[in-house]
């Protein structure tokens, strides 16, 4: 009789232990998901310049497309949806859609490429955080950039320098140099604080320096 009530007394226990830890899971799931997503971007826009400060990508060739390869965070569309790649365009494409797996890099924290190709579904050695529209809810529609970056393409020199591309080959990518701040807008489809508006961040990247940053989180 005492080992059956010890017993129940124990179930009732890992019950509402169960129970704080799912409240504590579903309440940490809607706080944190704007800073996730805001955190993971960014970790990834200074990844991509730390590889272009310590990886000059002048060619020896003098190809005039040189700069092409510079280190980059480049957003792809694929219809409404939306997903990002970070990588050195050393073929020379120009474009997003050029920059392909084996010149992309490896997330740090996975040890995953930082690549999708069709911008909903992922081989085994790409990193999920790349997927924005699965994995935040933010569409294509909803990310938004102004500023000193005319695309949502950001390449790096050695020196640490923003630059914004055009995408076009033939344009010397000097002409594309960030003159003022550059700032990314990214609005997802939750509402966390129901104040009736889709929740939002903005990340700037400095026109000269590169410096990145959450608005109103400049520490971060």
């Amino acid at each position: 009789m005492k080992k059956s009530a010890f017993t129940l007394i124990e179930f009732v226990f890992v019950i509402i232990i169960l129970g704080i830890l799912a409240s504590i899971a579903i309440d940490r799931t809607d706080r944190d998901l704007k800073q996730e997503a805001s955190e993971t971007i960014l970790s990834h826009i200074r990844l991509a310049q730390q590889l272009a400060l310590n990886d000059n990508k002048h060619r020896i060739d003098n190809d005039p497309k040189w700069q092409v390869a510079y280190w980059q965070f480049a957003m792809k569309k694929c219809g409404d949806n939306i997903a990002y790649r970070v990588g050195s365009d050393t073929s020379l494409g120009g474009t997003v859609n050029g920059l392909g797996k084996s010149e992309s890099a490896i997330n740090p924290t996975d040890g995953k490429y930082i690549f999708s190709e069709d911008c909903s579904s992922l081989d085994n050695d790409e990193t999920p955080s790349v997927l924005l529209t699965k994995k935040f809810g933010i569409k294509n529609s909803g990310v938004v950039a102004s500023g000193g970056c005319n695309t949502r393409q950001i390449l790096f020199d050695y020196l640490g320098r923003p630059y914004s591309s055009n995408s076009a080959v033939n344009t010397p990518l000097f002409e594309n140099i960030m003159t003022e701040d550059c700032n990314l807008t990214f609005t997802l489809q939750t509402d966390q604080d129901n104040d009736g508006n889709p929740d939002s961040f903005i990340i700037t990247i400095e026109a000269g320096t590169g410096r990145s940053f959450i608005v109103g989180q400049e520490n971060s």
